[in-house]
Formats: structure tokens, sequence, C-alpha cells
């Protein structure tokens, strides 16, 4: 249907809304067989068709404004907003926008300072001043202006609409107009098209019905709210605090969309259910206003005196050895009283520290070697005897071990002393009874003090028997053997070369 149909239908409907509302609504129950219902019913029609057609014209309009001024469908984005912004600007002078914003000489009736709010107003002024359109022709400019007038046109029937199916809600939709007001419940049922459809619609999804909010002009007004739509402006809403609101907005839509199917299927004709309903709302939000009572910080519980649960088993036994606690820090932990202790690592701060009763009298003297325990040592295969052949204990596997790197070509005595090891005196005594010489050969020597003592001794007993009884002669100066001297032999001679080989 062609918009100008359209519009000598809508004034049709116009006409007989005029006469109806000059009569007072009544109803036998049934609002579907009012009298006022068709007419209800294809004004609600016409409210969701004008929709439409002001869409189709906002695209005409901003095609063809786009030549003058490119930017504005940018900054104002509401169809009808931007029909009234076109038909204020017209051609221009768009570099001197603020001298024709307070003007209402136009086919509107408004002054652009009404249409748009302060900053809208400075941004289009700002990008106004730098715009790079052309001017329009004269048949454009009328093309355009009779595109505005029409959308205003619509925009202004489907405000009668609305007007008078709120006028009628306490007829035929008491109860949503009970839970939310006539005005907001109107705007809903022309936003969904009917009754039934709105009664199917979702209660999360009617927050943003009749939201025309412009997304980058308006988001310091827009609080934390992105759902600012019909319910948003309802009076039930609007007198609940910001922090509050969005919770408000969940419980009201739910309960509004209830009473839609109550009206759907015409119960609660007086609206007591919806009265109940919106009670109920008010008495939720008041709720969740009221601050919770301070109770202080909870009682610790009864302490429990039973001695704790020990794990059992092979697995609790296998982790309590890996962290258990060794015999030499036992040692350590401990001091003798009276005794000092022996410190390492001898330095400033932390770097000194106490080995407490290792290696004391009252502990043997000695650190005790590391006790092996034969379950858990590491076992060779047959196959792989180790260094010495298969050994039955520990003492014997050591034993072999050095037997083998002792013996052979590549394990001989000699080879291993060329390579700085010892052969001899490996296990005989406890850890401290060895000591690490420097030599100059080899480097860093581990030697076993008991033979470096017959090495020295066996040495002395060599220079005692040749050098005990011998003394040592003066030898003159003259060098005659008169004088009692040596003779001192001449230099040899150097070896000629007499060329004979």
């Amino acid at each position: 249907m062609e918009i100008d149909d359209r519009i000598k239908i809508i004034d049709g409907v116009l006409k007989k809304i005029a006469r109806s509302q000059s009569t007072e609504a009544r109803t036998d129950g049934n609002s579907e067989k009012h009298l006022e219902y068709d007419l209800l019913k294809e004004s609600n029609e016409l409210s969701t068709s004008i929709n439409e057609d002001v869409a189709s014209l906002h695209r005409t309009i901003r095609d063809r404004y786009s030549t003058r001024f490119p930017e504005l469908e940018t900054l104002v984005t509401t169809p009808i907003n931007y029909a009234k912004t076109v038909a204020i600007l017209k051609n221009g002078p768009l570099e001197d926008i603020k001298s024709i914003a307070s003007s209402t000489d136009n086919i509107v009736g408004q002054s652009l300072n009404q249409i748009l709010d302060g900053p809208s107003l400075m941004v289009v002024a700002v990008e106004a001043s730098s715009t790079k359109g052309r001017a329009m022709t004269d048949s454009e400019l009328h093309t355009v202006l009779k595109a505005c007038e029409t959308a205003l046109l619509l925009d202004r029937a489907k405000i009668t609409f609305t007007n008078y199916i709120q006028s009628r809600m306490n007829t035929f939709a008491p109860n949503m107009t009970a839970v939310v007001g006539s005005l907001t419940a109107a705007q809903f049922l022309v936003r969904a098209g009917s009754i039934n459809k709105m009664a199917e619609a979702n209660d999360r999804d009617i927050l943003a019905w009749g939201s025309t909010m412009q997304p980058g002009l308006d988001a310091a007004t827009r609080v934390s709210f992105l759902n600012r739509g019909s319910l948003f402006h309802s009076s039930i809403i609007q007198a609940v605090p910001d922090e509050y609101r969005m919770q408000a907005m969940r419980t009201v839509a739910g309960k509004f969309v209830l009473a839609a199917r109550l009206d759907q299927h015409h119960q609660f004709p007086d609206g007591s259910q919806g009265v109940a309903w919106r009670s109920h709302c008010e008495d939720k939000i008041e709720k969740l206003q009221k601050s919770s009572k301070n109770q202080g910080t909870p009682a610790l519980p009864v302490p429990d005196d039973k001695p704790a649960r020990k794990r059992g088993g092979w697995a609790a036994r296998k982790a309590k050895e890996a962290v258990a606690m060794t015999e030499m820090q036992k040692l350590r932990n401990r001091v003798a009283f009276g005794e000092e202790e022996k410190e390492v690592g001898y330095g400033t701060g932390e770097g000194t520290k106490g080995l407490g009763m290792l290696g004391q009298a009252a502990n043997g003297g000695k650190i005790r070697s590391t006790q092996i325990d034969q379950k858990t040592r590491a076992k060779l295969s047959k196959k792989n005897p180790g260094w010495g052949g298969a050994a039955t204990s520990m003492d014997d596997g050591i034993a072999s071990s050095l037997r083998g790197m002792g013996s052979g070509p590549s394990g001989s005595a000699t080879t291993l002393r060329a390579q700085g090891l010892r052969t001899s005196g490996v296990g005989s005594e406890a850890g401290t009874a060895s000591s690490i010489t420097f030599n100059p050969k080899q480097g860093l020597e581990l030697v076993d003090p008991k033979i470096q003592a017959g090495l020295s001794q066996k040495r002395k007993a060599e220079e005692n028997r040749w050098f005990a009884t011998g003394t040592f002669t003066q030898v003159g100066s003259g060098g005659s053997a008169s004088d009692g001297g040596f003779k001192i032999p001449a230099p040899p001679q150097k070896k000629m070369n007499t060329g004979a080989s």
C-alpha cells in the first residue's frame, strides 16, 4: 500500500476517534464484543504500520540530504528527529547553525534547541562548519521537505492513536494497566501489535522496547543502563534509586507479561489481579532497598579436642619417610650442656652454621655414615653385576667393585694413580680419619694418614742411614791440595766438530 493511500485511511480513523472520544467507554464483560474494540484494534494496527512508513521515509530523506550534509545521519539517528532537523536546516547556512537554532519559523513549528539536546547540537554545529557537501537544487530541496512533512504527519497520527489506546486501556487491558500504568501499557501494546503478541513476548526482551537512546551522544547520562525503554520511564521504575532500577525492571517485566496473558483470556476484567501484582512488586522493591542488619562478626566454632585422624597404609608411610628428619639433622639440632658447638662456613650473617652435637665425644667423635636400608637400596640385575661382579652384601659389593677397578689392564693400580685415584686405604676407616692434600702433579688427592705416616718414617730411616754420621768439610779459597782443600777441576773442553761422521 502506498503512503498516500495509508494517509487517507489514517484520516478516516482519526475522525472516528474524535467522535468516540466524545462518549464514555463502556464494556459488557467481553472486550472483543465491545463497540470500540474494532476501532481500537484498527488504531493499533495503523500504529504498527506507521513505524514502517516512517522508516521508509527516513531512508529517502537520508539518501537525498546526504549531498548537503552527509555527516548528519551519524549524529542524529532517530528518524523523526532527523526529519525535523532537516526541515529546520534546509539548504543552510550550515556555517552558522546557532543563528537558526532558536527560530520557530519552519514546518515543524519548533526550534532546533527543542529537538536536540545541548551536546548533540554542539556536535552538529561543529560538523556542519567543516562539511564537504554541496548546496541542493530547488527541486531536490522540495522533494526532501515534502518527505519530511509526510513523516511528521504520520508521527502526529501515531501519537493520537497512542493517546486513544491509552484512554481505553482500562477497558481492554485492565491488568496490564494496573501493573505499569495506562501510558506504558499503551506503548507496549502499540509496539507488540496486539494483546496476543504481547502475551507471547519474553519478559527479558521487553526491557529494551521503546528505547530511543543514541549511542555515543548521551553516553554520559546512561549511568549503567542500556535498556532504557518504555518500562524504564514508567512511574513505578522512576521512583526507584538508580542502583536498584535494573532489578526492579526485571521484577515488574515478569508480572507485566503475566498480566498480558490474563487480559488475553479476559480474566479478572476489573484488574484486581494486576493491582495485587503491582503491590507485590512494590513490596519486593522496598525490601530490596532496605539495608541488611549488621549481625556482627560470627563467633568461632567450638574447638574440637579430639586427636586428628592419622593416615595409615603403605603410601602414607612412604610419604612420611620422604620428609623424615635424618639422624645427622637430629644431632645438629641438639646442643650439649656446657660444651661449645663446632661451626662451619665462617663468615658474617647467615654464612656461619652450627653443627650442634655432630663430631663431639659424647657422640663417638665421628659422623656416622648413612644407614642404607637393604630393602630399598638400588639392586643390580644378574646381567649387570657391577664393576666387581655380583655382590651378596653392601661391603662385599664395595670390595668387589674396588677390586674390579684395580684389576685388569685398564684398572691397574698404576693407571689409577696416574689419574689421581688411590687404590689402598679405601673404606678402612671412617670419613673423619682421612684428609685432603695438594699434589703438584695431580691437584687434590685423597690420602690415608696412616700410609702417609709410614712413608714419612721410611724416608727418615733412609736419611739417617746415609747422613747420620757424615760431616761437611770447609772448602778453602786457594783451591790447592797442599792447603788441605779440594782441587777444583777445570771445566771440560768444548767438543770440536772435525767433520767425521
